[in-house]
């Protein structure tokens, strides 16, 4: 029990900014981390579909409400998901063999491509908020949601996707997780799919078929460009996944 409950401050300390005591990372603690990811996921959600209903009931302008909330996803994260996107994609961008491009991502260096890569999602980003801001309500209950679903697939393919090294996070991680910890993954996904169902509806059943269908594609292609995955590459699993659900909500309500 002791252990579960340093893994809940790992958990909140590793992947937010909420200041929380300095827990040691032992293997023990660490087999729980998969399981609590949505749970940082779920706290996310309602923090942000919160500050939603704060800026709205504050009458800003659209345009300011959408900046704000950008914001706030990339504050509360501390960049930790923006970091891998940017490694990955100043990785992925050089076009070298998988060897060098596991070279470049662990450089603390950034290329242009990473920084053109979190400007462009930054600002796309923005823009799918403000759609959701123009949209109303009931379309902004999945922002409760989607950050629980990018963090259930997030903790899947830690357990279940190749490692691309012998060390890093990534396999850090994957050798203290234990292996009922997919089936209970799976359990939180078909939750996360009823909630999905009754507070959006039916249409919206596409936000966790398209993830599905996102993370297949995300396998083959971290194992042809990396030979794996890294924390970089989970990390940046995380940022266009959440994009993906957003813009495929926006697409849903357009039509």
């Amino acid at each position: 029990m002791k252990d579960f409950l340093y893994s809940i401050i790992l958990a909140f300390s590793f992947f937010t900014v909420i200041p929380l005591p300095i827990v040691e990372w032992t293997k023990k603690r660490l087999k729980f981390l998969p399981l609590l990811m949505p749970f940082v996921g779920l706290l996310i959600g309602i923090l942000a579909y919160g500050l939603y209903l704060l800026l709205v009931n504050a009458s800003l302008s659209n345009y300011a409400s959408s900046i704000i909330l950008a914001l706030f996803f990339l504050i509360i994260t501390g960049g930790v998901h923006n970091d891998g996107l940017m490694d990955t994609a100043d990785a992925y961008f050089s076009r070298k063999k998988i060897e060098e491009k596991l070279v470049i991502m662990k450089d603390s260096r950034l290329g242009v491509f990473a920084v053109m890569t979190f400007v462009g999602m930054l600002l796309f980003k923005t823009a799918l908020f403000y759609e959701i801001f123009c949209a109303g309500k009931e379309i902004a209950l999945a922002l409760l949601l989607i950050p629980i679903l990018s963090r259930i697939f997030q903790a899947y393919i830690l357990c279940c996707f190749p490692c691309a090294k012998k060390d890093g996070l990534a396999n850090t991680f994957r050798e203290a997780v234990v292996p009922k910890t997919p089936f209970v993954l799976g359990l939180y996904f078909i939750v996360v799919i009823i909630l999905v169902y009754n507070l959006l509806g039916i249409k919206n059943l596409l936000l966790p078929i398209g993830l599905v269908l996102f993370t297949i594609f995300y396998y083959y292609f971290s194992l042809k460009n990396f030979g794996g995955i890294t924390g970089d590459v989970v990390g940046a699993f995380v940022e266009l996944a959440e994009v993906l659900l957003l813009t495929i909500l926006i697409i849903i309500q357009l039509n």
